[in-house]
């Protein structure tokens, strides 16, 4: 092969991505219909995700159905953050904040692009009752200190090269503080500490790990609802499927099923055991998406909440700030936890309370979010006192269902579940031997390369695609090393270069991207969680939708 023939095939395969569409859906609900899979995964948010990779790169058969859209629960309502958990400190869950913190750098190193990252600061007032964690320093030092303990040194690795380093606490006099947040009230104020989490866009997290187990196998379908369990702990068990795009009905037949379905898990448990007790306390939790100019952070800021016993986190977050959470007990729909006008009120205030010069208002608010945390229950305890360390239930007729967790430790809670689904199929006889976990060293959205100098790599993408260095910026951010694929796109059809909101850097060819290889199925699939358009852009992003309708039916509709 001649070196201008071998340059063009190593381009070729540089862009190339294992297909994920609706077409690849159809094929994977046939696969499911007729094979018997070692596992069979209800639920796909982050921790379905997480166990269908970690057994598929086990080397097991694994199917995963989701009833509506990949992220489309908890898993795309979270505050954003990569992080261990420094309130879980009050409540001496030692273990969890560890875990977290490990899995923060274990993440950071597998997907740069989805746990960048990001100061936080808690300012300290003369008041006390100002103050998001106290006035006391010494205990605040205390904490922050065995924060980074916890941590061990995982607190002092590189995350990008020649930007910020994720390292150990200070306290930051209040001129710096200030700097950092300009608009945050100067009155009283003393100074405050200053550390370090990750931030991430958590529906693009739950997709990428999606696509990571579809590559090593897995079938996996959304809108595919489980209406039915015949459960058998010593052969093969059951799930009845009813296929929400197409109407028809399926079977998947698995050796073991696991319920991670999150809020929903009791509703699970009920289709095999009508008399099970309810196992789970949902709590919700609001955030409101304001323009980042009404603040100005450089930083993410811990505040008291007004009316509750918490602070809020006030995030800069893709060219806005997200202002949450709140943390109250819940018994609505689980499939539509909507957000009260007095519930953004309240969050209004507390945050125009501590940025004055802001002058925030509900008119600021572009969106708002609620959430439903999976609590496992626990007799005369509050929402705010119950653990968010996952617990795994094993049914009599041998349902596995996890329930809890959070979205950072997602990897070492699917490494639980599947060395327990390991162990049955052992027992069982079906499985002589399986390998150890290796999720902690697959890479998600080509994360390796990720790890040059982002600036410099965008600018000359930027110039070789003819777009805009902010675009190629949001790309690298958004799909990791995937962005080429995308770029690659607009040199085929330069007309999908066009943005499709003023003001953000979203395109065209990036609906094309999300229909061929992330399975979006309908418009909110993209403007909700392939990317976030639903809530960075006022009204939701309808003003582009009848485009997006009109691009997703490229390459979608013959599909269905």
């Amino acid at each position: 092969m001649d070196e201008r023939m071998k340059t063009k095939a190593e381009g070729a395969r540089e862009f190339s991505r294992p297909e994920l569409s609706l077409r690849t859906r159809a094929a994977n609900l046939d696969r499911i219909e007729n094979e018997t899979f070692d596992l069979a995964v209800i639920g796909g948010g982050i921790t379905g995700a997480g166990i269908a990779l970690d057994a598929a790169s086990r080397g097991l058969s694994v199917a995963l159905i989701e009833k509506r859209d990949f992220a489309s629960g908890t898993s795309s309502r979270s505050s954003k953050l990569i992080h261990g958990g420094l309130r879980y400190l009050e409540h001496f869950e030692f273990r969890l904040v560890r875990e977290a913190l490990r899995e923060r750098a274990t993440l950071a190193r597998l997907a740069p692009h989805l746990a960048a990252p990001l100061p936080f600061l808690v300012p300290v007032y003369s008041d006390a009752r100002r103050s998001p964690l106290g006035s006391n320093r010494l205990k605040l030092r205390l904490g922050l200190w065995l924060y980074d303990m916890l941590a061990g040194r995982h607190n002092k690795k590189e995350i990008f090269k020649k930007e910020i380093f994720i390292v150990r606490h200070e306290w930051v006099g209040r001129d710096e503080l200030l700097r950092l947040a300009p608009a945050l009230d100067s009155d009283g104020l003393r100074g405050g500490f200053l550390y370090y989490d990750g931030l991430t866009d958590d529906a693009r997290l739950v997709i990428e790990v999606i696509k990571a187990a579809a590559e090593r196998g897995a079938a996996v379908a959304n809108y595919a609802a489980a209406r039915g369990l015949e459960l058998n702990a010593d052969s093969v068990s059951t799930i009845e499927v009813e296929d929400m795009l197409a109407g028809r009905s399926l079977r998947v037949r698995a050796k073991v099923i696991v319920n991670a379905t999150g809020v929903w898990a009791d509703e699970v448990i009920g289709l095999s055991d009508a008399s099970a007790g309810r196992r789970l306390r949902p709590s919700k939790g609001i955030h409101i998406v304001v323009p980042a100019e009404k603040l100005n952070n450089r930083a993410a800021v811990l505040i008291p909440s007004l009316g509750e016993q918490r602070f809020l986190f006030v995030i800069p977050w893709q060219g806005r700030t997200v202002i949450g959470t709140t943390d109250t007990d819940y018994t609505g729909s689980l499939d539509d936890p909507g957000v009260c006008a007095d519930e953004i009120d309240r969050v209004v205030e507390s945050a125009a309370r501590y940025f004055p010069e802001a002058n925030l208002s509900t008119a600021d608010v572009i969106s708002a979010f609620a959430g439903l945390r999976p609590l496992a229950a626990r007799e005369g305890a509050s929402t705010a006192e119950l653990s968010r360390a996952e617990e795994i239930i094993e049914s009599r007729s041998g349902l596995l269902s996890i329930i809890g967790g959070k979205l950072t430790t997602y990897r070492r809670m699917a490494e639980r579940v599947v060395d327990m689904v390991a162990d049955r199929l052992n027992r069982k006889g079906e499985l002589s031997s399986v390998h150890p976990c290796e999720t902690e060293r697959i890479e998600l959205a080509g994360g390796a390369s990720m790890k040059n100098d982002l600036k410099q790599e965008a600018v000359r993408a930027a110039s070789e695609y003819d777009l805009a260095v902010e675009t190629v910026e949001h790309l690298m951010r958004s799909y990791g090393g995937n962005y080429r694929v995308i770029l690659e796109i607009t040199r085929k059809a330069s007309e999908l270069k066009a943005a499709l909101i003023e003001g953000l850097p979203h395109i065209e060819a990036e609906v094309i991207y999300a229909a061929r290889y992330e399975m979006a199925a309908t418009v909110e699939d993209f403007l909700a969680r392939r990317t976030r358009i639903a809530l960075l852009a006022r009204e939701g992003g309808r003003p582009c939708a009848a485009r997006v309708a009109e691009l997703l039916g490229r390459d979608c509709l013959e599909c269905r």
